[in-house]
């Protein structure tokens, strides 16, 4: 699936190790759908988290951007809150 989102802002997390798991970081930029058609698009902001290869190319410098993005999967967190896997295939300024 293929979506073109405008980055809004990023958020980062970690967590540190617990009992079975190592500790672990994520790097998340926050979008809004602009697909098309309008009345298809989510009407919640949802994260698309990046890859390692993609942190340095994207981190601080996608945002007011509109990114596409092939999906490959829909993450869950244990609140319910989404996160976009796949991987970023184009960039482009966002229209003023």
């Amino acid at each position: 699936m293929r979506l073109k989102l405008l980055v809004q802002t990023q958020e980062f997390q970690h967590w540190p190790a617990a009992k079975d798991r190592p500790a672990s970081t994520s790097h998340n930029l926050v979008c809004v759908d602009m697909s098309q058609p309008a009345d298809a698009r989510m009407t919640e902001s949802i994260s698309y988290r990046l890859k390692d290869d993609e942190i340095p190319k994207y981190w601080d410098k996608a945002l007011d951007k509109v990114i596409e993005v092939t999906c490959r999967r829909i993450a869950h967190s244990k609140a319910g809150k989404a996160s976009l896997i796949g991987e970023i295939i184009e960039t482009q300024p966002a229209a003023k």
